[in-house]
Formats: C-alpha cells, structure tokens, sequence
C-alpha cells in the first residue's frame, strides 16, 4: 500500500495489553458500516500517561465464511475466539450495536462517542429503544470525515503511537486495519484516512483516529 499511515513496526510497539475500561473516563468513536462491512467501535482511556484502547468489531453472520474467503482475512475463525462480533442476517443490525453500547456506559464514565453522521440516524432509534438518556445521546458528538476534522485527529493518533504511548494489545482486527490504513494528502499537506485506496478494511483505525481526535477536542475544550 502506498502511502501507510502507520509502520508495522511501530504499530507492533505499541502492542502491550491495556487494562479495563471499567468505571473509568473514556472516549470513543464509531465507524458505522452500510449494509454488510465492518462496523467498529474504539474505546480509549488515559493511564499514566498512555492510552488503553479497546476496539469491537461486528459483521453479519450471513456469509461470513465466503466473506472470510473474499477478503482473504479469518473473519469465521476471530468471530468464534470472540475477537469479532457478529448479528443475525445478511446485513449490520445496529439494535445489537446499540445494546452494546448500552452495556459500555453502564459500565463507564463515557465522556464522548464520536460518529460520522452518515450512519447515525439508522443507529439513533435502537440508542432510544435501548433505553439511552437525553442526556446520553448528547455525548454522541458528530465527526466529519474529510480533511477539516480528521487532519488534527491523524496528528494526534500518529504522535501517540509515535511516543510509544497507546496499548492496543495487538487485537487482530485491529492490527488488520492498522496495516491496511493508507492516507490521503491534500495540496496544503492535510492528511486524512482513504477507504477508497486501501487494499482492505481499515475501520477500526477511523475509529481509532477519531476517538483520540475527539478526547483532545474535548479535553481542550474543559
């Protein structure tokens, strides 16, 4: 791939196991898939200085094993060790993402999701039926997708794993997207995350970048 966000060998050093998220501040973001791609959430929280990261992953159990097959990546083998979630049919059902969702912030001090605005209004009603505040989906907080708003975030994203600073354990998935992120750059050197130029999926690191993009934006804003 042309143009890597991030080296193997510095997303390698940055493997050590994070700790639990658990009664913790943490911020996250996702990345909405349509119909049958990869739908991934990325939660963070600070520790001594770094950065605990863990990342869900979903896709359609239809077909998985084809899928698997198609894109050359064990998508059947990680979904039976747990490592990748899937929901009923041949496409997301985002009302098993909203419970999960509703399990993270029982369970944590949930400061900020960041979301692309594409998927968030077929995600909104289950976040409603699966019984999320006024107050909760306040801290869903839109991130656009072009230069504006992730050039700051990929700067951020890179300094950290530049800085030895962010523990993502080496999940598999995530560590495919991490090797298949390509950026593109524009005439005044803003980087952003390119989908269309990856030779595989990639959102667990769009994730990635807008929930540490969104924990900065947040922090400064205190």
């Amino acid at each position: 791939a042309h143009n890597p966000f991030i080296s193997r060998a510095i997303w390698q050093e940055n493997g050590a196991e994070p700790e639990s998220l658990e009664g913790r501040d943490v911020y996250g973001a996702l990345d909405l898939s349509s119909v049958s791609d990869l739908t991934a959430l990325v939660l963070a929280g600070e520790r001594d200085g770094g950065w605990d990261v863990q990342p869900t992953f979903w896709l359609p159990g239809d077909g998985l094993a084809e899928k698997s097959r198609t894109d050359r990546v064990p998508y059947d083998v990680w979904a039976k060790q747990g490592l990748l979630m899937t929901t009923p049919g041949a496409a997301i059902q985002y009302e098993f993402v909203a419970e999960h969702l509703r399990g993270v912030f029982d369970r944590c001090n949930v400061r900020a999701i960041a979301f692309d605005r594409w998927g968030m209004q077929h995600l909104k009603p289950w976040l409603v039926k699966a019984g999320f505040s006024e107050e909760e989906l306040e801290r869903f907080v839109p991130f656009g997708q072009g230069f504006k708003d992730m050039s700051p975030a990929m700067r951020e994203t890179e300094s950290k794993l530049l800085a030895r600073s962010i523990r993502h354990g080496n999940h598999p998935v995530m560590t495919m997207c991490a090797a298949n992120a390509v950026t593109n750059t524009d005439p005044a050197g803003n980087r952003k995350l390119d989908k269309h130029k990856a030779k595989g999926r990639i959102d667990g690191m769009v994730a990635l970048v807008m929930a540490l993009g969104i924990a900065h934006l947040e922090r400064e804003a205190e």
